[in-house]
């Protein structure tokens, strides 16, 4: 159950670590690319905050989500799955 247990949290930390990585690199070589992909992330906050939540809550959704935090979220969750299908066939059930 530890080893169970330090393997996934090493898995987490390790794809997010991956994932800026990845960020990094896009925007390095594809500044352009990062650009549109953030535009993607605003789209993505504005449906997000204009669902028609109480106002009480959604002031909070808009004062904490940002643009770059999904956009970091996007590159975290691809290193994870590419790490999941990278390790898949190294593990037994």
């Amino acid at each position: 159950m530890l080893l169970r247990l330090l393997v996934g949290t090493s898995t987490i930390f390790l794809s997010l670590i991956l994932g800026a990585f990845a960020l990094a690199l896009v925007g390095y070589n594809s500044p352009e690319t990062l650009s549109m992909m953030l535009g993607w992330a605003r789209d993505l906050k504005s449906l997000i905050t204009s669902t028609g939540i109480d106002p009480k809550y959604n002031i909070w959704v808009e004062l904490l989500l940002e643009e770059r935090q999904l956009l970091f979220m996007f590159f975290t969750i691809a290193a994870r799955i590419l790490l999941a299908i990278i390790a898949a066939p190294f593990t037994s059930r």
